[in-house]
This record gives structure tokens, C-alpha cells and sequence, in this order.
């Protein structure tokens, strides 16, 4: 049987990037379109070697250079993250391939054009214009359970923008003076700090796995908050503790927000 690699690359490629962007919706994660055609383009090309090279002859090598390489794809394509969230997205990443494969093999049994490589394409973008149509309802329906704002944080003289998560079970509060406290990644405040850190204070805190701990804060010269009307509300010189690693393992928001904040 002749295979034409530039075909096979391609079409690969092409699935990949239609399995990486299902996930990305299914996981309400944001559409990163050039990371993922990246992610995408080297699973197509490391595929095309594992053809070239005769690896798939073998079984048990081929099966884990394939999950070596599926790993590889999924951690390059969604960035850094937990060792859990790594491997959900790993697990995914082959539901949704399963998920895709299954409906183009419905296609092409009531096509009756089987290996039609027009119909490959055509019937996963239409899987794809689907789940971009529909899923947002869904969606929508889960932010009002998870309520998610505009934030822009300004300190020194500069201004970082990104998303907040209202949690309602941040109680976290500055021990003195009582005032709520937002958390925020490492990597969202940094850029404030390009003249010179701020005063931190260290608050005390308690989570699931750390009975006793601290977070460095500092007080920010203001935070504004976008609400569902569009307006912008502005809260003066709020406390802001830091995580040395990112609040949301798959970026979907940059700082957790105090309920009291808010209201």
C-alpha cells in the first residue's frame, strides 16, 4: 500500500488540531490557535516518523512511543500544569480522539466512501462548526455557577490585566486591619514589580494539605472589576497575597478574588 507522507502529514496534523481543540472547549480552556496548531504540526510530524522508521511493527515499543509522543503533544499544547491536570488532559486527549473517529466512521458508513480524504476534512470541521456552536450555551451555564470577572490590578505606576474567579470560600483576610485578601499567581503580578518590590507582610492561612502557612502580600493601589453590566467598580489600595505558582493550573484566570471584594 503506498502512503504519501505529505498526505499523512497533513491529514494527521489536521486531526490533531481538531482533537486539541474540542478539548480546549470541552475543558472551557482558552482557544490558544497558533499553540495548538504547533502542538498539532509536531504530532503530525513525529507520527510521519514513527511510520518512516518501522516502529509500528513492533507493539509494545510502538505503544509506548506513541503514548511518549502523546504526552509529549498534550504538554506541549496546554503548557505547564499539574501532574493531574496533566494527566486529565492526557486521558482526554484520547476520549475526544475516540470521540472523532467514531462519528467520522459514521459518516463514511452512510457516505460509503471509505479513506475519502475531502470527507476526513469536511466531516471534522463540521464536527468542530458544532461543538463551537453549541457548546457556548453550555458554557454559559457553568460561569453562572462559576462567576468569572475582568480584573486590572495597578501598582507603581503599572497596570496588569486578566480574569478573576470569584471564590466564595476565600475567607483569607488581612490579620489587622480585617480587610479581604485576593490571591494572585506569581507570574500576574511580576510585571508591577519592574521598579522596585513592594512592602510585603506575611498573612497566615489554611487549606486542604497546609495546616499551618503564610503568603507574602502587599497592597496593590487599586483593583477595578468589570461586572456583568460592563461598569467598571474600583477598590482602593486592596490587599494582594502572592502563590508562587499560577491560581489556575489551566489558565483560566490569574487572581482568586475575596467574596466581600465583590459585593
Amino acid at each position: 500500500m503506498k502512503i504519501y507522507l505529505d498526505v499523512f502529514f497533513l491529514v494527521n496534523t489536521g486531526m490533531n488540531f481538531s482533537v486539541l481543540v474540542m478539548e480546549s472547549f470541552f475543558q472551557k480552556n482558552r482557544i490558544r490557535l497558533l499553540r495548538l496548531l504547533g502542538a498539532a504540526a509536531l504530532g503530525g510530524f513525529l507520527v510521519t516518523l514513527f511510520v518512516i522508521s518501522g516502529i509500528h511493527r513492533f507493539r509494545l515499543p510502538s505503544l509506548l512511543v506513541y503514548a511518549a509522543g502523546s504526552a509529549g503533544l498534550v504538554r506541549f499544547a496546554f503548557g505547564r500544569t499539574t501532574v493531574r491536570t496533566w494527566g486529565r488532559n492526557f486521558i482526554l486527549f484520547y476520549v475526544t480522539s475516540f470521540l472523532l473517529s467514531g462519528v467520522l466512521q459514521y459518516i463514511q458508513s452512510i457516505t460509503r466512501l471509505q479513506g475519502n480524504l475531502i470527507l476526513i476534512l469536511s466531516g471534522t470541521g463540521a464536527v468542530l462548526y458544532a461543538v463551537y456552536r453549541f457548546l457556548p450555551a453550555l458554557r454559559r451555564g457553568e460561569r453562572k455557577k462559576a462567576l468569572y470577572l475582568p480584573v486590572r490590578l495597578q501598582h507603581g505606576g503599572k497596570k496588569v490585566q486578566g480574569s478573576g474567579l470569584l471564590d466564595t470560600g476565600n475567607h483569607l483576610t488581612e490579620p489587622f486591619s480585617g480587610r479581604p485578601v485576593a490571591i494572585s499567581g506569581m507570574d500576574f503580578v511580576t510585571p508591577l514589580f519592574a521598579g522596585e518590590e513592594p512592602l510585603f507582610r506575611y498573612i497566615p492561612y489554611h487549606a486542604i494539605g497546609t495546616e499551618h502557612g503564610t503568603l507574602r502580600a502587599f497592597q496593590a493601589e487599586c483593583l477595578e472589576l468589570r461586572g456583568e453590566d460592563g461598569m467598571w467598580s474600583r477598590i482602593e489600595r486592596p490587599w494582594i497575597a502572592i502563590n508562587d505558582n499560577p491560581v489556575s493550573a489551566d489558565g483560566e484566570y490569574e487572581i482568586i478574588l475575596h467574596p466581600d471584594l465583590v459585593h
